[in-house]
């Protein structure tokens, strides 16, 4: 039989969002836990709940769902309707949660809402997957309102990084990841990101490492700390005269 090598478009379609195993799954707390911690710092306590937040490439609605859990009202957008389906289906068992999620398709290069909408913008693995970074970039920027906060996570192109989720993390079942999920070519240095935020009148407040923070639950726990040549995380504010 010929083997062909799918396209991370029809990974996204049949992903395993909400599977016990899905490494997105286990990191949505704390990637959650570092949002929250950004909007806090950024706009005082309670910013979670003062605005709706627009999230770019929602997927299967991980990060939608515990956000709202917490008291967030969320507006997911992705390209993938498959995805979509996943995460209209899954917010279907949980109605407590429903009058405060919204997902809709869109693509993160032409998003299809109004200049100055948002608040808040979080973008979670996704600027690595996007065709066209700073069409993406200056999107969000043009949807988030004068002072309004980008939060943001993605991967560094280093030799490790491939070394981890590429050749170990997509080629041996212990690694977790799905073959062709990631495009080394695609993955992004921090001065390159800090380049594309600032060219977008984005003032960057904080730009730091994501990695393991402790054990906890039979898992690592991840956090922000000094080591970004995996992964890496910050937060961005739109110039408050832009």
């Amino acid at each position: 039989m010929h083997w062909r090598k799918r396209s991370q478009a029809e990974i996204f379609d049949s992903f395993g969002w909400w599977d016990k195993g899905c490494f997105l799954r286990q990191m949505t707390d704390d990637r959650c836990d570092y949002i929250q911690t950004c909007l806090e710092q950024a706009m005082g306590n309670g910013a979670l709940q003062q605005h709706q937040i627009l999230e770019v490439g929602c997927g299967g609605g991980l990060i939608c769902e515990e956000l709202a859990r917490r008291g967030a009202s969320m507006l997911g957008v992705d390209p993938s309707q498959a995805a979509l389906q996943t995460a209209r289906a899954h917010l279907a068992q949980n109605s407590d949660l429903a009058q405060r999620i919204t997902y809709e398709q869109g693509y993160a290069e032409a998003l299809p809402y109004d200049s100055g909408r948002f608040q808040t913008v979080v973008c979670l693995d996704v600027l690595e997957h996007v065709k066209d970074l700073p069409a993406t970039i200056a999107e969000i920027a043009r949807v988030l309102a004068p002072g309004g906060v980008f939060v943001f996570d993605t991967i560094n192109r280093t030799l490790l990084a491939r070394l981890v989720l590429i050749w170990y993390g997509e080629h041996f079942p212990s690694g977790g990841l799905v073959p062709g999920l990631h495009d080394y070519h695609a993955f992004i240095k921090p001065a390159e990101l800090r380049c594309v935020l600032e060219s977008n009148n984005f003032q960057v407040q904080q730009l730091t490492g994501f990695m393991p923070r402790g054990f906890k639950h039979g898992r690592f726990r991840m956090g922000p700390g000094w080591f970004k040549e995996i992964a890496y995380v910050g937060y961005a504010s739109k110039s408050a005269f832009s």
